[in-house]
């Protein structure tokens, strides 16, 4: 069992304000990335999300993302009586990147952060002619750490893998390839 959270909802807007207030205040750039994962640890799941960064110095992008991990479900229905079950998670985090002297059209980052993963799952059942329902969910606290590359097809825009491991009530690994697009100047 993790960390309960009361007001979660308070904490993830904090959260997204703080890394939406690092912005401005380095040249009005910004990225953004899509991408597609695979997440190991809480079982093997695939996973897909986005993320925003803004550099805050010449070398450092404070960032957050958020992604959905669907963890799959059933239906199982024998003379009559039905079984139903889903399971899924979000996880979203703020992140500082550290980027290193780029090599070519390649820029080396790593990264550590702080965030949370909302897991929930519902059951279903008539059996015996008796419905019954049981939901249930969880916020817990993750810290995470890991690193990738940029590797620029153009001047703003380009590939993006990621290797992170988030370690909190369970360790798991994520492997995620992005598109990212930076804006601004």
């Amino acid at each position: 069992m993790g960390m309960k959270i009361v007001n979660s909802g308070r904490l993830v807007a904090i959260m997204a304000f703080v890394v939406m207030m690092g912005i401005p205040t380095y040249g009005q750039n910004f990225e953004v990335t899509g991408n597609l994962g695979i997440v190991s640890g809480i079982g093997s799941h695939g996973s897909f999300g986005g993320s925003i960064g803004a550099p805050i110095s010449d070398n450092l992008i404070l960032s957050g993302d958020l992604s959905y991990i669907p963890m799959g479900g059933a239906n199982v229905s024998i003379m009559g009586s039905t079984l139903s079950s889903s399971a899924k998670a979000f996880n979203f985090n703020g992140n500082l990147q550290y980027q290193f002297k780029p090599l070519r059209a390649t820029v080396p980052y790593a990264g550590a952060g702080l965030g949370f993963l909302r897991s929930s799952f519902s059951s279903s059942n008539n059996l015996g002619g008796a419905a019954t329902n049981v939901q249930g969910s969880s916020m817990d606290m993750y810290f995470n750490v890991g690193g990738g590359l940029r590797y620029h097809v153009r001047e703003r825009w380009g590939f993006r893998p990621e290797f992170m491991v988030f370690a909190g009530p369970n360790t798991y690994v994520r492997f995620a390839g992005g598109i990212f697009y930076q804006f601004g100047e």
